[in-house]
């Protein structure tokens, strides 16, 4: 079976290897696109690390400190109760005290106290980077009203370790001033009150000054006092907060501890006032109940005597009393605790259970007494209204003498258990991490960077089965970028052909292939013109048709390498006369054919002329290419770029043969397709793709133009040197 010349075409070396899809990248991919680019990589690194640093230094210390409070929660009467209540209660008691601490009632004074609303922010960019920045404490600073905050800033300037001048937003000087001093300065109609408390300055540092209400300090100092309980129901609360200075973030703390603690036991000592002040009220009842039941008793026995009691009456009695007073001890705890929960709530339940098995036994002790005589009934009964009576008098004696012990004492329920101390060693910035993670960032910022360049220079099609599937024309060639060595001779000349300078290039080992492939499929069947165009000027098919024409050359033939772009050629020289003086008739083609050496032959544009797309579709230029045949082996065609203008499409129909200079992963298939369709409808039928500047982006090898030269439309092809 013989093969046509598009089956050996797929046979040969250049057609092997199809690049993978723009979208898909692999591992050694990655690694290549870094090896290419691995300047950026270490520069973009670099630009992260410093500025990583830079921020790192420029970030102030933050110091934290921490306290510990305990709450206690024991209750002093009816612990039974309370810990099966606490049994069912879903929230810890610390949480409720945890939104105390941080309430307003809490650190509004705490603002008042450490004048925390007064503040003094040091000002210059190389102090902060050298970090030898001051500090200055204010105890009072109120600027007159009739200057706003859009008006600038009050600024402080040290003069020396104990003195300073207060300048007004306008920059006039109010006052020089010690510390510790207070000072009423008269200003435009009003007043400045300031008082320095402490400085910490190098003379001619500079200070902005700034006054904020309570309330607002107050609001700031809720977002940023820390508060949590340690663990799950240990009423274990850790307070803290972080500052600029250690001792100010030590002394807000403690500021705050004490603070709640003090008010928790004026809170605790207002309800024992509360308290002892009902019971005192309810004693004088009390005491005539107890009264009353004493002279009833005594009334009684001298009425019928005296009525001696058995153990069992005797012990009747104990019970019913015992028994009448937890229930009356219950009833309370009912009271107090239905101020908190509702009926329904496990803790009520719970008493109301315990009350109904207590009136259950006391129920039980009067079916006995029911048994005895009706005298020791009476007198029973009489007796247990008396030590009833009693011992809730005594019980109400015994809570006002502790009410009063508690009133005095002024103990809370909440103690410090760890005051804050002062920590020397900032908690932030890490700088190390900081500079690090700007080192990551630009490193990471580098990928984003150079992937987006890849996909942007690489968003066509770089696949030649891919094209020859979607187009149904042959990939002749897959042409590699390479590097043109500016050592080598002639590279600066416009005509510079490589493939006379460096024949051993690996680009020029593919178009050899090339050379092969047109020989099958065009010149062994009588075919003798052949015309070379892209889709774009940066495809490189001036480089491809001009070391074509010399390797064809390069077999004895005589080959002619006509440059058809009329409009503004990179390879002609401005004043050299060609194609446009002998489609005039001004010159004759042996005239102006430049001799390239073994064989090869260039004919220029020639004269700038106004209308280069008629004169190409003119019968005088189909008779050049013809003579061209004639007198010539090979005729080879540089056309300007399809994308541009229509030249291409007229000089189709005199060629025997096109071939379509694609640039690698820069043009869409639709862009391909329609440079097919448009050749096609030119009736030219038969045609050839040549996929230039390929990059095998999987191995450790790659090749970039980079001998650059103008193109007329404005744009630049870029050939590089060739990697030793």
């Amino acid at each position: 079976m013989t093969n046509t010349p598009e089956k050996q075409m797929n046979q040969l070396p250049v057609s092997q290897g199809a690049i993978k899809p723009v979208d898909v990248i692999d591992v050694f991919e990655l690694f290549s696109i870094f090896r290419r680019h691995w300047l950026i990589f270490a520069l973009l690194s670099v630009v992260g690390l410093v500025a990583g640093a830079t921020y790192a230094r420029y970030s102030r210390d933050v110091f934290r400190s921490t306290a510990m409070l305990q709450l206690d929660t024991k209750s002093k009467s009816g612990k039974a109760i309370a810990d099966i209540g606490a049994l069912f209660e879903s929230h810890s008691p610390a949480l409720a005290e945890i939104h105390l601490i941080k309430s307003l009632n809490v650190l509004m004074p705490v603002v008042e106290k450490l004048r925390l609303n007064y503040g003094a922010e040091p000002i210059g960019l190389v102090d902060r980077l050298m970090h030898r920045e001051g500090r200055m404490d204010l105890d009072l600073f109120e600027p007159p009203k009739v200057f706003d905050d859009d008006d600038g800033d009050w600024v402080a300037e040290v003069k020396s370790e104990d003195s300073y001048e207060l300048f007004t937003p306008l920059g006039s000087s109010v006052v020089v001033g010690k510390v510790g001093e207070t000072y009423r300065v008269p200003v435009e109609g009003d007043s400045v009150a300031i008082c320095v408390r402490s400085m910490d300055a190098l003379p001619g540092q500079k200070f902005v000054l700034y006054r904020l209400s309570v309330l607002r300090m107050a609001e700031i100092l809720q977002k940023t006092v820390l508060a949590d309980e340690k663990g799950k129901n240990t009423n274990i609360i850790e307070i803290a907060y972080q500052d600029r200075y250690p001792d100010r973030a030590a002394k807000v703390l403690n500021a705050v501890a004490q603070m709640y603690v003090r008010q928790n036991v004026e809170m605790r000592s207002a309800e024992a006032e509360k308290s002892l002040e009902f019971l005192e009220k309810q004693l004088p009842t009390i005491k005539a109940k107890l009264d009353s039941a004493q002279q009833l008793l005594t009334s009684y026995r001298n009425k019928v005597g005296t009525v001696d009691l058995g153990a069992e009456a005797r012990g009747t009695l104990d019970r019913q009393v015992q028994l009448k007073t937890q229930l009356l001890s219950l009833q309370q705890q009912y009271q107090e605790k239905s101020r908190l929960f509702k009926q329904d709530h496990p803790a009520m339940q719970a008493i109301l259970s315990q009350q109904e098995r207590i009136r259950k036994e006391i129920g039980k002790e009067e079916g006995k007494v029911k048994a005895l005589p009706v005298t020791q009934q009476d007198v029973l009964k009489l007796q247990q209204d008396v030590e009833l009576n009693n011992e809730l008098y005594t019980s109400v004696l015994n809570n006002i003498q502790q009410l009063r012990v508690v009133r005095a004492s002024e103990i809370g329920n909440v103690r410090i258990v760890d005051p804050a101390y002062i920590h020397r060693k900032p908690i932030k910035p890490k700088r190390k991490m900081i500079a690090l993670a700007g080192l990551g960032g630009g490193f990471a910022f580098a990928w984003v960077l150079v992937l987006m360049l890849h996909r942007m220079r690489n968003r066509g099609v770089g696949s030649s089965s891919e094209i020859e599937r979607e187009t149904g024309v042959s990939v002749y060639a897959k042409v590699p970028k390479t590097h043109i060595s500016h050592k080598l001779p002639g590279v600066n000349d416009k005509r510079f052909i490589l493939a006379k300078a460096d024949s051993e290039d690996f680009a020029i080992e593919k178009i050899r292939a090339l050379r092969t492939a047109l020989e099958f499929s065009c010149l062994d069947e009588g075919g003798r013109v052949l015309m070379v165009t892209g889709i774009s000027p940066e495809a490189g098919k001036s480089f491809v048709s001009l070391n074509l024409t010399y390797l064809f050359a390069k077999q004895n033939k005589r080959v002619i390498f006509i440059d058809a772009d009329l409009r503004k050629s990179r390879l002609s020289h401005k004043h050299e006369k060609g194609v446009s003086d002998v489609i005039a008739k001004t010159a004759t083609l042996d005239s102006v054919v430049v001799d390239m050496g073994e064989g090869a032959y260039f004919l220029p544009k020639g004269s700038r002329v106004a209308n280069p797309g008629e004169m190409l579709a003119s019968k005088s230029f189909a008779e050049l290419v013809q003579e061209c045949r004639e007198k010539y082996d090979i005729v080879v065609i540089d056309t300007p770029p399809c994308s541009l203008v229509s030249d291409a499409q007229a000089i189709a129909k005199l060629a025997d043969f096109g071939l379509i200079v694609v640039e690698y992963k820069k043009h869409s298939m639709e862009n391909i397709q329609e440079i097919i369709d448009q050749l096609s409808m030119a009736k030219l039928e038969k045609k050839a793709i040549v996929l230039n500047k390929c990059v095998h982006d999987g191995s450790s090898y790659g090749y970039g133009y980079g001998y650059g030269y103008g193109y007329g439309y404005g744009y630049r092809y870029r050939y590089g040197e060739k990697k030793k």
